[in-house]
């Protein structure tokens, strides 16, 4: 695999882990953004568990 789409690949999984890392906070503590739409929370975090999937697949893929 070439080096450019480990990289590419590696900053969308650590970007989308950060969005629902602040997703499960501002549900639990509403630290982030003082729990100002639980669906708006609840979107990130689905978004977010579903682009983790598709990079764990990618690297599966090209390997």
């Amino acid at each position: 695999m070439s080096a450019g789409i480990r990289r590419l690949l590696t900053a969308a999984a650590v970007a989308s882990g950060l969005v629902g890392i602040l997703a499960l906070l501002d549900m639990a503590l509403g630290i982030p953004f003082s729990r100002f739409s639980m669906m708006m929370d609840i979107m990130f975090l689905v978004s977010a568990l579903l682009i983790l999937y598709m990079v764990r697949q990618c690297f599966q893929e090209l390997r």
